[in-house]
C-alpha cells in the first residue's frame, strides 16, 4: 500500500460516468424552509443536479445511540470521536490505497432542483419544525417570487437577488428544466416566459406522491391487517408524510387538501385518520370489557367457595364428688 502520498481529507463517491475535472460544490437553503435544517450541498454535472450526503460507518445514528452504547458496538475517544478508521483502495491496483483517519465519507445522489425552487417560491413562510405543518394553514396570498411571467434569465436573477446568491452556480438550462415543471409557460416572439403558481407546485407534488405509491419503499412499515381500501389510503397518507421534510409548509398543506378526480388525497387522509381513531376506540373498549370480565370472574370465584364455619369445641371436665374420709375429721372445726 502506498503510504507516501498525501492522505486526502475528504472522500466523495461520485456518480458513474463522471469525467473528472473541477467539481463546484455549493449550498442552497433547505427546501422545507425549516429553520433548524442545514442547507443542502449540491453540484451540477452535465445538466444533472446531485446532492452530497454523509455516511459515517464508524458511528451509529442518533436514533440507535442508546442501543449501540449498551452493546459497545462503537467506541469513542474522550472528545466523542470514533476510534475506527477507513481504508480506501483502488480496485484495479490493490497496492494503491490510503488509510483514512476518519470513518466518514460523502456520496452523491440525484437531486430534483424543483425542491429548491419550491422552497424559494415559499421562502417567506419559515417554520421551526414539522409540527407547525399540522396547524391551521396561513393565508398564502403572496409568494416570495414575483407573481408574473418572466424569462428564465430574469427568473435566475430574481433567485440570486431574493433567495440565495449561490443560484448563480446553477446553469440557466438546468433552471429552465425545473421551471417547466412548476410554472405556467407562454411563448411570445420565440421567447418562453414562466410564472410559478401554487397550483403547478401542487400538481408536481401529486406526481411525486404517485411515484412513491407505485414503488412504495419496503422500509416504511404500514399497519397490519388493514382493509384493502384503507390500505390504499394508508399508502397515500404515508407518501405525503415522506414529503413533509422536503417541502415548505404551504406546499405541504395544499398537497394534503388536493381532491383530484384521479387521486383524492384529502379524502384518503381523512378516511385513514378516521379509521385509526375508530380502531383505537374499539381497542380501548375491548380492553375495558376484558378488564371488567376479569373483575367479575374474580368476584364470582370468591363467592362460590363455601363459607368456613368456625366451631368452638367444648372440652368436658369430669366433676369430682366431695367425700368424707379420715383426714376430713382432722380439719374439722372445733366447737
Amino acid at each position: 500500500m502506498t503510504v507516501s502520498q498525501t492522505i486526502p481529507e475528504r472522500i466523495i463517491a461520485l456518480p458513474k460516468g463522471f469525467s473528472g475535472g473541477e467539481l463546484k460544490i455549493f449550498e442552497l437553503p433547505h427546501s422545507s424552509n425549516i429553520e433548524s435544517k442545514k442547507p443542502v450541498r449540491v453540484f451540477v454535472h452535465n445538466g444533472t443536479t446531485y446532492q452530497l450526503k454523509k455516511k459515517a460507518f464508524s458511528q451509529g445514528c442518533e436514533y440507535h445511540r442508546a442501543r449501540d452504547s449498551a452493546n459497545e458496538k462503537y467506541r469513542y475517544t474522550a472528545d466523542s470521536k470514533p476510534l475506527k478508521s477507513g481504508i480506501l483502495t483502488n480496485a484495479a491496483q490493490r497496492q494503491d490505497g490510503w488509510l483514512l483517519q476518519s470513518g466518514t465519507f460523502e456520496f452523491s445522489t440525484k437531486y430534483d432542483l424543483c425542491f429548491s425552487l419550491c422552497g424559494a417560491f415559499y421562502s417567506d413562510f419559515a417554520c421551526k419544525d414539522e409540527n407547525q405543518f399540522q396547524q391551521v394553514a396561513p393565508s398564502v396570498s403572496a409568494t416570495s417570487l414575483e407573481n408574473r411571467f418572466l424569462m428564465a434569465r430574469d427568473f435566475h436573477d430574481n433567485l440570486i437577488e431574493k433567495h440565495s446568491t449561490n443560484w448563480s452556480h446553477v446553469p440557466l438550462e438546468t433552471l429552465r428544466d425545473a421551471l417547466t415543471q412548476l410554472s405556467e409557460s407562454i411563448e411570445e416572439a420565440g421567447d418562453i416566459y414562466h410564472n410559478v403558481t401554487p397550483a403547478k407546485v401542487t400538481q408536481w407534488l401529486v406526481g411525486k406522491v404517485r411515484k412513491i405509491i407505485d414503488g412504495f419503499p419496503a422500509s416504511v412499515p404500514l399497519p397490519r391487517n388493514l382493509p384493502e381500501e384503507i390500505h390504499a389510503y394508508a399508502k397515500i397518507t404515508f407518501a405525503c408524510n415522506l414529503l413533509i421534510s422536503l417541502v415548505p409548509r404551504p406546499a405541504y398543506q395544499n398537497l394534503t387538501q388536493y381532491a383530484g378526480s384521479d387521486l383524492n388525497i384529502a379524502k384518503a387522509i381523512q378516511d385513514y385518520n378516521s379509521y385509526q381513531t375508530e380502531a383505537a376506540a374499539r381497542q380501548k373498549e375491548q380492553e375495558l370489557l376484558i378488564d371488567s370480565a376479569m373483575k367479575v370472574g374474580m368476584s364470582n370465584g370468591n363467592g362460590n367457595k363455601p363459607a368456613v364455619k368456625k366451631v368452638t369445641k367444648v372440652v368436658k371436665t369430669k366433676k369430682i364428688g366431695a367425700g368424707k374420709g379420715a383426714i376430713d375429721g382432722f380439719f374439722r372445726k372445733k366447737k
